[in-house]
C-alpha cells in the first residue's frame, strides 16, 4: 500500500477546520517527500484559481503521485453541493465538478464526492433528492469515464450529512447508480461511527474500495487514540487492497508534526503485514 498525506492547494482558505497541510504547497510537497511519502492527495475548493498544471508538473518531477482530488471545501468554503433545493446553487455545483474532474483526469488522480453530494431538506423530498442524485451522478460518471477518472463516494457521519453515512448506504448507492467508475472511498474515522463493524464493512465493500482515509477516532495522530490501525491494515490486505491509504486529520499541534509522526507510526505496521 502507497502512503499519501492530504495537502491543501493555494486558494482554500487557511482554517484550523481544514484537514490537509496548509501553507506553501512546494514547500509542503518537499516537506512530505523527505518525511517519505510516496503521494498526495490534493484538497481543492476552485481549481480554476491555481496553476494547475504547474502543481501537477512539480509534484510528478518529484516522482510523487496525486491520488484524488478532494472536494471538501467546496461545500465547507462555498456551501455548494449537487442535490441543493436551489436550482443555480446545483448548476454551480455542477460546473465546479466538471472543472474539478478535468483537474483530476490531467492528474492522473480520482475524484472524491464527500459533502457535495449534499443532504436530504424538507423544502424537497427525499425520492426527489434520490433522483436528482441518481441522475447527475451519472452524467458525472459519463463525463469523467474517458478522462480515466473514478468518482469516489465517501461515506461520512450524520453529523456532517444525512445522506449516504455508512459503508452500506454507500454500497448501495455504487449499486443502483451502477457505473463502472462509481466506487468507494473508505474514511476509516467515519466508519468507526456509523458502521457497526469496520473490518466487516471492509470485507463487504471489498468490489467497491478504490481509496482510504487514515485517522485515530478523534481524527487526530495515528497512534495516539484507540484506533487499532494494524487489524484495520490486515483486513484491507485480506481483501486485496493494495493501493493508497492517506492521512485525513485534524493538524494539531502542527502540519509537520502530524504528517512526520503518523508515517513514523504506520510504516512498521505495513511492514509486519
Amino acid at each position: 500500500m502507497k502512503i499519501h498525506y492530504q495537502t491543501s492547494t493555494p486558494e482554500v482558505t487557511i482554517s484550523p477546520a481544514v484537514t490537509a497541510i496548509q501553507g506553501e504547497i512546494y514547500q509542503n510537497i518537499d516537506f512530505l517527500q523527505e518525511c517519505g511519502y510516496s503521494g498526495v492527495e490534493l484538497m481543492t475548493r476552485d481549481s480554476t484559481l491555481i496553476d494547475r498544471d504547474k502543481i501537477i508538473k512539480y509534484i510528478k518531477d518529484k516522482s510523487m503521485d496525486i491520488s484524488m482530488i478532494c472536494t471538501g471545501e467546496v461545500y465547507g468554503e462555498d456551501k455548494l453541493t449537487l442535490t441543493a433545493p436551489s436550482i443555480d446553487i446545483r448548476k454551480k455545483c455542477y460546473q465546479r465538478v466538471k472543472s474539478l474532474i478535468d483537474f483530476a483526469g490531467d492528474a492522473g488522480a480520482n475524484f472524491n464526492v464527500g459533502r457535495i453530494r449534499g443532504f436530504y431538506h424538507t423544502q424537497i423530498s427525499k425520492s426527489e433528492t434520490d433522483k436528482i442524485a441518481y441522475d447527475v451522478f451519472t452524467e458525472l460518471a459519463l463525463y469523467a469515464h474517458p478522462k480515466g477518472v473514478h468518482l469516489l463516494i465517501e461515506p461520512v457521519t450524520q453529523l456532517q450529512t444525512n445522506f449516504i453515512n455508512s459503508t452500506q448506504d454507500g454500497i448501495e448507492f455504487c449499486k443502483k447508480l451502477n457505473q463502472p467508475n462509481i466506487n468507494l472511498m473508505l474514511d476509516i474515522y467515519h466508519m468507526n461511527i456509523e458502521d457497526k463493524n469496520i473490518y466487516d464493512s471492509i470485507r463487504e465493500a471489498k468490489p467497491y474500495i478504490k481509496h482510504v482515509h487514515l485517522a485515530e477516532n478523534n481524527r487526530r495522530i495515528a497512534g495516539t487514540c484507540g484506533m487499532d490501525f494494524k487489524r484495520v491494515l490486515q483486513t484491507l490486505k485480506e481483501v486485496g487492497y493494495q493501493d493508497v491509504i492517506s492521512f485525513e486529520i485534524f493538524q494539531i499541534p502542527d502540519s509537520k508534526t502530524c504528517a512526520k509522526e503518523c508515517i513514523k507510526y504506520i510504516t512498521p505496521i505495513l511492514k509486519s503485514l
